[in-house]
């Protein structure tokens, strides 16, 4: 990915008139920037995890006062995640997370390199888990990585969120060990989360540890990895792929809820992984339309998808759902960028709102979302608050924290009051 500052001057070049070509240079760019997920963290030491969640001895050192928070986060804290896998060192989280993948396995044993960006041979699903560490001082919202200015080389699972393991499974042991996990849940609860473009195995790997973690889910996170290309160049291929992968996507969301033992199913997408969840759900809803929903809630985060798609898909994907949430925003540069390259509007754009039946859409353009402003879904206290409530609760947004209506948009929408 390129550096951060790298990035200041592209919002205003985007402004002038671009050819076609300089546009795609352009939104590749900005995509490959946000990778669909947040740029690691490279300020001073954060403060601690406000559910107040620490491992066994020895004792945290004394945490400063957390900094005031602007946004919306609700004043109790957040449930503390599960403990620990055994077998690490007590001065760190572990958050294990059960994976599916269509990408191919590289053959290599390091946990980075486990799976590349080349599609599964026979359109082959594999299923495993992967074991993701948390820093004692993670800062809700962040992905703590290395950085060159604080003169950390090496990635230090005391300081990092680092992909520690990844084992593969069977499909039998696979589901045997997430339906353990979830049975052995207060709420038998699970996620699963769809990630954008530009997105390496590892790089999902700790978005859905940092999701658990951060949102202090008591459940079996789960993780779907589509063979993203993870390259500034591979916007095209990736928009192919996305396509490709929904079959198995649909296939594997059906098994969960089969197989999972799981009685509350959330499901999360970014970006361009909500063209793969609205049209698998879409083929869930029409296929079994005499059933109860499948799934709990649906959260659509900036998703990169053609509004017009969009609402041909609304008319069937919401039914395979208990409720849907779609936050968007207008200060959004990768959405705002790919809405150049396509000619047509995007979903996650709130310039002009996608609003349609069954679907609560927000406004999210009053909290803090960044230098590019594309993944505050992940970032942002103020989201990640939400979720947390609707997880916890499935109140509607008008008896959600710091939301409003908008008095005269017809049909009504919410945003996060600014």
């Amino acid at each position: 990915m390129l550096p951060a500052e790298s990035l200041v001057r592209l919002p205003a070049r985007l402004r002038g008139s671009l050819s076609c070509a300089a546009l795609l240079l352009a939104f590749v760019t900005i995509s490959a920037a946000t990778g669909c997920q947040s740029k690691p963290s490279a300020g001073p030491e954060p403060d601690r995890h406000p559910a107040g969640y620490s491992t066994a001895s020895p004792p945290p050192r004394e945490a400063p006062p957390p900094p005031p928070v602007a946004d919306y986060a609700p004043k109790y804290p957040l449930s503390p995640p599960p403990p620990p896998t055994e077998g690490y060192s007590p001065n760190y989280a572990v958050v294990r997370v059960f994976y599916a993948t269509d990408r191919r396995p590289t053959g290599r044993l390091e946990p980075a390199e486990f799976y590349g960006s080349e599609r599964s041979e026979n359109e082959a699903v594999s299923r495993g888990t992967l074991d993701v560490s948390i820093p004692r001082d993670h800062r809700m919202g962040q992905i703590e990585r290395p950085s060159i200015l604080r003169l950390e080389f090496h990635e230090d699972p005391e300081k990092h969120v680092v992909l520690l393991t990844v084992s593969s499974k069977s499909e039998e042991q696979f589901f045997r060990e997430l339906s353990t996990r979830v049975d052995g849940s207060s709420g038998k609860e699970a996620f699963v989360f769809i990630h954008g473009y530009d997105n390496t195995f590892e790089q999902a790997a700790w978005r859905t540890a940092q999701l658990a973690y951060d949102l202090g889910f008591d459940g079996a996170p789960i993780l779907y990895t589509w063979p993203s290309s993870g390259t500034v160049e591979g916007y095209p291929a990736d928009e192919a792929t996305i396509e490709w992968t929904t079959p198995h996507l649909k296939a594997f969301l059906e098994d969960i809820a089969a197989q999972s033992h799981a009685t509350t199913i959330h499901l999360i997408a970014h970006s361009m992984g909500n063209r793969a969840l609205t049209r698998a759900l879409a083929s869930i809803g029409a296929d079994h339309s005499r059933v109860r929903p499948m799934f709990n809630h649906v959260f659509l985060a900036a998703p990169d998808i053609d509004v017009g798609v969009f609402k041909q898909l609304a008319d069937t994907f919401p039914s395979a759902a208990g409720d849907v949430t779609l936050y968007a925003s207008s200060k959004d540069e990768a959405i705002a960028a790919s809405e150049r390259f396509h000619q047509y509007p995007r979903a996650g754009d709130s310039k002009v709102i996608t609003v349609v039946p069954r679907v609560d859409t927000i406004d999210a353009s009053a909290v803090d979302t960044g230098l590019l402003g594309h993944a505050y879904y992940g970032d942002n206290r103020s989201i990640l608050s939400d979720i947390h409530s609707v997880m916890r609760t499935g109140d509607p947004p008008n008896k959600r924290f710091g939301m409003y209506p908008l008095p005269s948009a017809q049909p009504k929408y919410w945003a996060f009051r600014p």
